[in-house]
């Protein structure tokens, strides 16, 4: 193949990269959306204070998972803009970086899942609406998301390796 064809297939891939990191940032946006309502709809928020933990009978142990959940929520943010800068290094070529970066947004976003599983978990099992459950699937789906992007970006890194005459 000549270069221009390399070199058109490579760009093509690149924008269908940048529109893929951008509509995974757009769904770690609406599951943080989701994660939120869910959030708010429960009882959780109450318990962010130690003394009504404590009043309520549950014990600090609510105040803690209450805590994590809430931590899942900004840490589920990160992840988005990881993810983001990830798209805007690729069109730039700096595919180390951006790998880097995914790897960084997987690794945020297993440890926000792992956060907000702690809500699972009596006592605040007892807690959680419905709601919470469809949020903790979406951010499985985040994380699995994030992994495809890896795939996309070594087709588009492997038009970019030196190639052999």
């Amino acid at each position: 193949m000549s270069r221009a064809v390399l070199y058109k297939r490579s760009e093509e891939l690149k924008q269908r990269f940048s529109l893929y990191g951008l509509l995974t940032s757009v769904f770690h946006l609406v599951t943080m959306l989701v994660g939120g309502v869910a959030y708010a709809s429960s009882n959780l928020p109450v318990y962010l204070s130690l003394n009504a933990a404590a009043a309520s009978g549950y014990g600090t142990a609510v105040f803690a998972q209450s805590l994590l959940v809430l931590l899942s929520l900004i840490i589920l943010a990160v992840s988005a803009l990881l993810v983001f800068l990830s798209r805007a290094t690729t069109a730039r070529g700096e595919f180390s970086s951006s790998n880097k970066l995914l790897f960084s947004a997987v690794i945020t976003s297993g440890l926000a899942f792992v956060f907000a599983l702690f809500a699972l978990i009596p006592p605040a099992s007892q807690i959680i609406n419905a709601v919470y459950y469809i949020f903790v699937a979406m951010q499985v789906a985040c994380i699995a998301l994030i992994s495809f992007a890896f795939v996309l970006l070594k087709s588009v890194m492997a038009y970019y390796t030196p190639r052999r005459k």
